[in-house]
């Protein structure tokens, strides 16, 4: 059986062994004598004889809090000057990643190298291309760390993080930094880098130059922040960083990059940061957390979904809503969605809301209305505050969704004398006034549209009838529940059962749940059977011929 890397780096030591105690004797019988595992090790570790020897001897003095070139000329039994001549063999070891050289001089041997020569591999080379916005912020937090343990320069941190962009063109952090960072000074690029590491991992965006000690020298901070005083600093100048504070009052003892930057630089990873604003009596749906779902509509339903659906996209909604701002015009979009139950109103939000990217939050009548009085009024009013300021926030504006609107958006009650009247109107003024001065959108559902006041009619900009689907569409929907069924299967259901989307998904769970339990497949006379069962409606006798 062959070696390991640790076997053979102790063969070595054993042979080249001086009679000093401790350290070896650098010669020719004795390197020939360990030639056999110096050629392996060479080959293993894509290293040169001389880089072998001292990668061997860093290891063996590792155990050391610090060692230099000094402890590691006198293990392989030279003089300094004479290690100095090999500084090339030293720089090969640092390029491939096998030791880190501190400003002091001091050798450092990583905790993952010594972990993988330990497990019997070479040190691989760290990957540069093909990665996204997050690992390479992972990768500037590491190297920045790095440097403030004074194991690389101010200049190499610079270098690898300005190659890692180079690297990786297509990233939000790289489109951002290539775009904004053209011509900034080289230890003001590593001030950007540090101040996106900072905001991105620690939370922090009022940072002041005690922040960044460690990753300067104290000439080159002294220069950044005699030029920050004055305003000349390349960043000041192009507008990437602006004056930050404490309590709410700005000074120039602290500054942050603007938030429209670290959106560019952190679009890739969700951008600016924002403190999450819950809206009062509503529940918050995540975006990406619907599933996704197939939908089938009528003609006219489809083409006027799939018109909402562009104009939610996130690509045309903010230049929508700026041109609708220029033309003077309300900036807020409310649609209704009204037809008969399980004909897809709700779901259709759901996933407008999944392809545009828009968290829902769904407001909760029964929590709006409460039995004491004025408290109904003061619920509704805190869903739409809280909403304003979701809204105000920034980022992707959020739909506010009222399922069965007709529970407060009915008709007014004309001279209304009881207390609950009084607050049911109450409550449907209160929506009217805030659906005029809108600013996001709004998709109210129900399936009364009689009991609709015309008030609030007037003010929905969009409104979607869905009805039941067509033959066609529920032959589709039919095979799209039951793949197994024919189409000739598909299509007699859909003609012999006027049912909606809603229906067909039930008969679909019966017939899962009778799978489940039975484990066999039901036949397609137990589906009608199913079918025959949903509807509630009295069925007439059939009668029998004959006496």
């Amino acid at each position: 059986m062959s070696k390991t890397i640790i076997e053979r780096m102790s063969a070595i030591t054993q042979k080249m062994r001086a009679n000093s105690i401790g350290g070896l004797e650098l010669n020719l019988k004795n390197i020939q004598k360990a030639r056999a595992d110096i050629k392996a090790l060479e080959d293993t570790l894509g290293l040169s004889k001389m880089q072998v020897l001292f990668l061997t001897a860093i290891l063996q003095k590792s155990c050391r809090f610090r060692i230099d070139g000094d402890d590691i000329s006198s293990f392989l039994g030279m003089e300094y000057l004479q290690f100095l001549t090999y500084s090339n063999e030293m720089d090969g070891l640092k390029k491939k990643g096998y030791i880190r050289i501190d400003n002091e001089g001091h050798i450092v041997l990583p905790t993952e190298v010594k972990n993988a020569l330990k497990e019997n591999r070479p040190v691989e080379p760290e990957v540069t291309s093909g990665l996204d916005t997050a690992r390479i912020l992972t990768r500037i937090r590491r190297k920045l760390s790095i440097r403030s343990n004074d194991q690389m320069t101010t200049d190499e941190v610079r270098s690898e993080i300005d190659f890692l962009l180079e690297e990786n063109p297509d990233t939000s952090i790289s489109r951002a930094c290539r775009k904004r960072l053209e011509k900034v000074y080289d230890d003001e690029r590593l001030v950007f880098y540090a101040l996106i590491y900072r905001y991105y991992y620690e939370d922090d965006d009022n940072i002041c130059w005690n922040d960044l000690d460690d990753y300067f020298e104290d000439e080159e901070m002294d220069l950044m922040k005699g030029n920050f005083s004055v305003g000349r600093m390349d960043l000041q100048e192009k507008g990437l960083i602006e004056y930050a504070g404490q309590d709410g009052m700005l000074t120039k003892d602290f500054f942050r990059i603007k938030d429209e930057i670290k959106e560019e630089v952190l679009a890739d990873v969700g951008g600016l940061k924002r403190k999450q604003v819950n809206v009062g009596a509503a529940q918050k749906i995540i975006a990406s957390s619907i599933t996704p779902k197939e939908m089938f509509y009528n003609p006219s339903e489809a083409r006027q979904v799939e018109m909402l659906k562009s104009l939610m996209s996130e690509e045309r909604f903010s230049g929508i809503r700026q041109t609708m701002k220029e033309k003077n015009y309300r900036t807020g979009f409310t649609c209704l969605f009204y037809g008969g139950p399980g004909t897809g109103k709700t779901e259709t939000v759901y996933q407008i809301a999944r392809q545009s990217g828009r968290d829902l939050f769904c407001v909760d009548v029964s929590q709006i209305k409460s039995c004491w009085v004025g408290e109904s009024e003061k619920n509704i009013k805190e869903v739409f505050k809280k909403y304003r300021e979701r809204v105000s926030a920034g980022g992707t504006v959020p739909i506010l969704l009222f399922n069965e609107a007709d529970a407060v958006f009915g008709i007014r009650k004309e001279g209304a004398g009881s207390a609950v009247d009084k607050m049911e109107n109450s409550i449907q003024n209160i929506i009217l006034q805030e659906m005029e001065d809108l600013d996001g959108i709004l998709i109210a559902t129900t399936n009364l549209t009689c009991n609709l006041d015309k008030a609030f009619e007037r003010r929905f900009l969009y409104k979607i009838r869905f009805e039941k689907p067509s033959v066609e569409a529920k032959a589709r929907i039919w095979r799209s529940m039951m793949p197994e069924l024919s189409e000739a299967e598909s299509l007699q259901l859909a003609n012999d059962y006027d049912f909606s989307g809603g229906q067909i998904e039930n008969i679909s769970r019966k017939k899962t749940v009778k799978a489940l339990i039975s484990g066999t497949e039901p036949t397609f006379a137990e589906i009608r059977e199913y079918c025959d069962d949903e509807t509630l409606e009295d069925r007439k006798p059939v009668r029998k011929i004959g006496f």
